[in-house]
């Protein structure tokens, strides 16, 4: 064959080469760029971290009348400014709409007019009762004098109900966060209980993609969640006792920082009675 010759079947061979390359490479390109992609963003997404087994357990809503105490140690900023200490509150429910909250506490001055409204701000109480009653609400200012004050806000409690505990248990023992390690057997006050270890990373991971918006609001204001306590009532399976403690902001207290949360039940369908004090027969409507 000429030289001439071989060269012109040699180009024809490399252009059908590379025709057939390009072809391959436009059916090919989509799925290999779509794999690359999709390993894009797998690497991108993170991975859940191992959220134990499932806490077998009941919702306080099962629950007819109650008694708990919630005490929240903060050291970081409210509103602002530096805060390091505490805030305490017992809570009395019973199956006649009657409820009587008692907050207490070194942060108790700080916070008056977040808890308690705007007037009871106003003084330095030792304490702050509030009551819920059919007739309304009724916050108590106790320093030298009560001081009972009826607001007109419907909403003028938020902030306490928010912190009450049990407004905590069952956002912190929520079905999409109570998964964890059981350790073992344990009593609190007398009463037979099991105990679990929560993983933070894991609680915090679950909070901020939880369906309940509360829950997920609080999850997403963490920065970091370590470890927690949880102890379940070995014969009703209600959640007796939590221990918990986080980093982030805190939104009822207007609060940024380290903070721990300690709740606990102390009865159970006891239906404790609630009666309004002489200082509100002629409350401070405000």
């Amino acid at each position: 064959m000429k030289p001439k010759n071989k060269q012109f079947f040699a180009g024809i061979g490399v252009g059908v080469i590379l025709t057939v390359v390009i072809m391959v490479l436009s059916l090919v390109t989509p799925t290999f760029t779509a794999a690359v992609s999709a390993l894009a963003a797998a690497a991108n997404t993170p991975t859940p971290p191992p959220a134990g087994d499932i806490i077998p357990l009941k919702p306080l809503s099962g629950i007819t009348s109650l008694s708990a105490q919630v005490t929240i140690n903060v050291n970081g900023l409210i509103n602002g400014k530096r805060a390091q200490g505490d805030l305490n509150a017992t809570v009395v429910t019973n199956d006649q709409n009657k409820s009587q909250v008692t907050v207490t506490g070194s942060l108790l001055g700080q916070i008056a007019a977040q808890v308690g409204g705007s007037l009871v701000g106003l003084f330095t109480p030792s304490s702050v009762d509030i009551y819920k009653v059919p007739e309304g609400t009724y916050i108590v200012a106790n320093s030298l004098i009560p001081v009972c004050v009826k607001p007109a806000a419907l909403n003028a409690t938020a902030t306490l109900d928010d912190m009450s505990p049990t407004s905590l248990m069952n956002m912190l023992t929520s079905s999409d966060v109570a998964r964890g390690k059981y350790v073992g057997d344990n009593t609190i006050n007398g009463v037979a209980v099991k105990h679990y270890v929560i993983n933070g990373q894991a609680f915090l991971y679950a909070a901020q993609n939880s369906t309940d918006p509360k829950l997920k609001e609080f999850g997403q204001s963490l920065w970091s969640a370590n470890d927690a306590d949880l102890y379940v009532d070995a014969k009703s399976g209600y959640p007796v006792a939590f221990n918990g403690s986080y980093s982030g902001a805190y939104a009822p207290l207007g609060f940024e920082g380290d903070f721990s949360v300690q709740t606990q039940l102390t009865g159970v369908n006891q239906n404790t009675p609630v009666t309004l004090p002489t200082s509100c027969n002629k409350p401070i409507v405000q």
